[in-house]
């Protein structure tokens, strides 16, 4: 079974706002938010979301480096087979965080990492080389068929 271990922003953790992106980096066993939509897919492809790590998406982008090494932690201790940020849909503050974590994880880890997000969101462009899932607006169509494809795509990177 390949262990997950999902990272949402604020708003899509359950969290709050855009009066919470100062929120800290902290987590919850299992999943949160999308992480729970995922549920049929991640039955379907023997995987597991064993954690959910969240941060509000202003201090994640405004302390980049610690938080991407915390979560790097996080994920060894946790024993996660991969990563998952997202999905992040159009909100720009949440795809540039899923893209630098994603960059961040490549160069710096051993642990696969998929970001979500709309090709709407300037993350989508600006990362594009890196493992991206390209998922609809929030509130488009096509959310299950990217959530499907979200948990695909990283049990693929596990089998790497």
């Amino acid at each position: 079974m390949t262990k997950i271990m999902l990272v949402l922003n604020q708003t899509q953790a359950g969290q709050g706002g855009e009066e919470n992106s100062s929120l800290s980096l902290a987590g919850k066993k299992g999943a949160l938010g999308p992480g729970v939509m995922m549920e049929p897919y991640l039955k379907e492809f023997d995987a597991k979301i064993i954690a959910t790590i969240f941060c509000g998406d202003k201090n994640f982008l405004e302390n980049e480096l610690e938080n991407s090494k915390k979560i790097a932690a996080m994920a060894k201790k946790l024993e996660a087979d991969v990563i998952v940020c997202g999905p992040a849909f159009n909100y720009e503050r949440f795809g540039e965080m899923c893209g630098y974590l994603v960059r961040f994880l490549r160069e710096n880890t051993n642990i696969p990492c998929v970001g979500a997000m709309s090709e709407d969101n300037p993350a989508y462009e600006k990362y594009s080389g890196l493992d991206l899932v390209k998922t609809p607006k929030k509130g488009g169509i096509g959310l299950n068929d990217a959530l499907k494809n979200i948990v695909k795509k990283a049990v693929e990177c596990c089998e790497k």
